[in-house]
C-alpha cells in the first residue's frame, strides 16, 4: 500500500534540498571587502581621571600610513594601559584581524577588550575582511616634552631710536614694525621689517602737529588715526606716513580703539555732546553715530586698550580698556569690558585683584586670551583672563620676565601671526623713555 503522506514528504525533501543548495550558493558567492583602512581612532584609560586622552583628536594619514595627535597632550601627562577604539568602513565587521606592534620586536593580536601599553605601541596593522589585504600605520602619541606655557624672552635691540624721545608708540602695518617718537621739534618714525626688530631705518612723517598724542595711534581697516589733544582734532593716514586732519562735527575727547561687532568693526570714540561726554562710532568720519553717555570715572586718556575677537564665537567680541584718567583728570584703576549691543555700548567692570596697579599698564590679546602687563615693586608682572576679561589672575613662575628686563610703564605691546609678543620701549622708574625691543613666545608655539 502506498502511503497517502508520500507526496507531501517528497515535497518537503525537495524543498530542503533546494534551500540547502541556495544557502551554499550564497555563501560561496559572498565577496568580502578588501578595505583595510582605519576610519576612526580613539584612546581611553581608567587612570586618565581628567579624560584628556578620550578628548584627544587623532589624525589618520591614509597616504603616509600614520596615526598621531597634532595637538600634544599636556606636559608630564602619563598613562600606561589604554583601550583602543578602532573602526573601519563596516562598523559591524571592520577587519578580519588587527595586529599591534609593541616596540620593535613584539606583536600581539588585538581584541577590543584588551588593554594596551600605549607607551610601547609603535605600529598598527589591519587586515581587511577579505583576510588578504592589509594596511600598516605608524602610531605616535605626542606629549609636550617641555612646559608649553613657559614664556621665553629675547632682547633684540637696545637704543634703537636715534634721539631721546619725549614719547613713543609702536604699531605693525604693511609688513613693517613702525615706532613713532616725539622730539621737541616734531614727530618722527623708524621702521623695521616685520619679524626682524633688529635693523631699523628712518622714515618720513608729514602732517602731524607736535601736540598729537602718540598713545592714541590706532590702526583700523580704514588706516591710521591719531588725536591732537590740543585741538581735540583727529588726523588720518592711509600709509602711516602722510597725515591729514579729518572733519568731525563734534569735539573728540578720546579714541578707544576698533570695537568688533557682528556687523563689522568701527572706531569707538568719546565726544563732547552738549554738557556730557558720549560714546560715538565711525568708520572713516564721513558719518559719526552718537551713542550713549560714558559712565562716571570712565577713562578718556592715558588708558590701554585691546580688542577681543574670537573668530569661533558670534558673541565674544569686546574692547577692553585698562587704567588711565577720567574727564576730570582723576586716575582710574579699572578694566572695562565694552561691547556694541542694542544700538549702544554696554560696559561692565572686571573683577580685579586688590593689589593690581593699572597705571601705565598694557593690554594685549595672546594665545586666545587677554593679557595685561602691569607693575609691582621693582618689576613688571603679567596677568591673564580665562574668561575674556571678567576675572584676572597673575601668571605663574613660567611666565615671569627675565631679571634683565627693566621695569617700565606705558610700553607698546603687540602680537603677530607667528605667535610672538613684541614689547617696545616705555617709561622707566626714573621717568625717562626706554628705547629697547623685546620679543617673547610660548614654548607651545615653537614645536616643543
Amino acid at each position: 500500500m502506498i502511503s497517502k503522506y508520500f507526496p507531501l514528504a517528497s515535497v518537503l525533501v525537495v524543498t530542503l534540498l533546494l534551500l540547502s543548495s541556495c544557502l551554499n550558493s550564497s555563501t560561496d558567492n559572498v565577496e568580502y571587502s578588501p578595505d583595510a583602512q582605519i576610519y576612526t581612532f580613539s584612546l581611553s584609560s581608567k587612570t586618565d581621571t581628567a579624560s584628556l586622552l578620550s578628548a584627544t583628536q587623532f589624525t589618520i594619514d591614509q597616504i603616509n600610513g600614520r596615526i598621531f595627535n597634532q595637538e600634544p597632550l599636556p606636559y608630564l601627562f602619563q598613562v600606561d594601559s589604554v583601550l583602543l577604539s578602532i573602526s573601519g568602513a563596516n562598523s559591524y565587521s571592520p577587519f578580519s584581524q588587527v595586529l599591534l606592534t609593541l616596540d620593535a620586536d613584539s606583536t600581539i593580536f588585538w581584541r577590543q577588550s584588551d588593554s594596551v601599553s600605549v607607551n610601547r605601541l609603535s605600529k598598527i596593522t589591519t587586515y581587511a575582511p577579505d583576510g588578504i589585504t592589509k594596511k600598516e600605520y605608524s602610531f605616535e602619541l605626542n606629549i609636550h616634552q617641555q612646559d608649553p606655557y613657559i614664556l621665553n624672552w629675547q632682547k633684540l635691540k637696545s637704543d634703537y631710536l636715534p634721539a631721546s624721545p619725549l614719547s613713543q608708540k609702536s604699531v605693525a602695518f604693511g609688513g613693517n614694525l613702525i615706532t613713532y617718537y616725539l622730539t621737541a621739534e616734531r614727530i618722527e618714525a623708524v621702521a623695521s621689517e616685520a619679524g626682524d626688530g633688529t635693523d631699523w631705518r628712518s622714515v618720513t612723517v608729514a602732517g602731524l602737529p607736535v601736540t598729537s598724542d602718540l598713545s592714541t595711534v590706532t590702526l583700523t581697516g580704514e588706516g591710521f588715526f591719531i588725536l591732537d589733544t590740543a585741538a581735540n582734532t583727529v588726523y588720518h593716514s592711509l600709509d602711516g606716513m602722510t597725515w591729514n586732519a579729518v572733519s568731525a562735527s563734534y569735539s573728540v575727547q578720546a579714541i578707544y580703539g576698533s570695537i568688533p561687532a557682528s556687523g563689522g568693526e568701527k572706531l569707538l570714540l568719546a565726544v563732547d555732546h552738549g554738557d556730557e561726554i558720549r560714546f560715538a562710532e565711525t568708520a572713516d568720519f564721513t558719518e559719526l553715530e552718537i551713542l550713549n553717555r560714558i559712565p562716571d570715572q570712565f577713562p578718556t586718556g592715558g588708558f590701554s586698550s585691546a580688542k577681543v575677537d574670537d573668530p569661533s564665537s558670534y558673541s565674544i567680541k569686546y574692547l577692553l580698556l585698562a587704567g588711565g584718567t577720567d574727564a576730570n583728570h582723576i586716575l582710574t584703576n579699572q578694566i572695562w569690558i565694552l561691547q556694541k549691543k542694542e544700538g549702544g555700548i554696554k560696559f561692565i567692570p572686571s573683577s580685579l585683584p586688590l593689589s593690581l596697579n593699572l597705571q601705565g599698564s598694557s593690554l594685549f590679546f595672546y594665545d586666545n586670551k587677554p593679557y595685561l602687563m602691569a607693575i609691582s615693586p621693582g618689576k613688571n608682572i603679567l596677568y591673564y583672563s580665562d574668561n575674556f576679561g571678567l576675572d584676572w589672575e597673575e601668571t605663574k613662575e613660567n611666565q615671569v620676565f627675565p631679571a634683565a628686563f627693566p621695569k617700565r610703564t606705558h610700553a607698546s605691546v603687540l602680537t603677530d601671526a607667528a605667535n610672538y609678543i613684541w614689547i617696545f620701549g616705555g617709561i622707566s622708574s626714573e621717568q625717562t623713555q626706554i628705547t629697547d625691543v623685546w620679543r617673547g613666545r610660548l614654548n607651545k608655539f615653537t614645536g616643543m
